[in-house]
């Protein structure tokens, strides 16, 4: 099982992202994931999360009311090279890629070969702890489908000045989410749809393909480029960014069309990374 692996790496640019959020008093976002947004960006009065993998739920959740037992087990569950192969099915692994996610040092295998490499992540995790489960208790975290989740949260909006983050699967993927398996463009569009319901700011993480890119105009969404993915190429085969589609127009929300082809007016050399 490969946990967590999506095209793109969120934490290279997160405060990109977070730059163009609206002022506001609820934050929710609905593709938590290893939560490398809420994480980097200041609490809001009340904060909502969701995710629909029902081990990101049980992470936290374990996290959130007994992090030294969390703590424990990842301390005995560093592993190696010469027997990787063999426990990448066991929760201590799957615990591992997390919070290497978490951290922003996820690579494709976990294997630690300086000597002194577990005693130099378990520091990283014994100072960053306290602050996740810290902002983790100043939020609701629930597990359901994207879709569900926002028919719940309709029903109960007295809040103004609302903003929703959304990062789900690409629509065009070539990677693989176990509990987020067949989202698609006509997912997006459901989606897009669906949020243009309530009368709540909200931005969209995706890829700058032309299809995504159609939908998103379509829709009258204003498109937002953040930066190069990186990684990305050799699965594609070409050169992939990382945009935000928003329901308001932010400083960067600067796309001509001409000619069915989509030009940006900024040039943003200085973030390709």
């Amino acid at each position: 099982m490969k946990l967590l692996r999506r095209e793109g790496d969120k934490y290279r640019y997160r405060e990109r992202i977070i730059n163009l959020f609206p002022r506001h008093t609820l934050y929710i976002e609905g593709f938590f994931g290893t939560g490398s947004i809420f994480f980097a960006k200041p609490l809001a009065r009340y904060n909502i999360l969701n995710d629909n993998s029902k081990f990101i739920y049980k992470f936290f959740y374990i996290l959130r009311r007994d992090p030294a037992l969390l703590y424990k087990r990842i301390r005995e569950a560093i592993i190696y090279d010469r027997i990787i192969n063999e426990n990448q099915d066991k929760i201590e692994y799957m615990v591992l890629r997390s919070l290497y996610s978490i951290y922003a040092t996820c690579s494709s295998t976990i294997g630690l070969r300086r000597s002194n490499a577990k005693r130099a992540f378990m520091d990283m995790i014994r100072t960053y702890k306290s602050k996740i489960k810290e902002m983790i208790e100043c939020a609701v975290f629930t597990s359901r489908d994207i879709f569900n989740f926002l028919s719940v949260l309709a029903k109960r909006d007295k809040v103004s000045s609302t903003f929703v983050y959304l990062d789900p699967p690409y629509s065009i993927s070539k990677g693989r989410l176990d509990d987020n398996k067949g989202w698609d463009l006509d997912s997006l569009e459901t989606l897009i749809i669906e949020m243009k319901k309530y009368d709540w700011n909200f931005a969209i993480s995706e890829f700058n393909d032309s299809e995504v890119l159609d939908l998103l105009f379509k829709h009258n969404l204003y498109v937002n480029y953040i930066a190069r993915s990186t990684g990305v190429a050799s699965r594609f085969g070409h050169t992939k960014y990382e945009i935000l589609g928003t329901s308001y127009k932010t400083n960067k929300s600067n796309i001509n069309i001409k000619k069915n082809h989509y030009v940006q007016l900024e040039m943003f050399s200085n973030y390709i990374t």
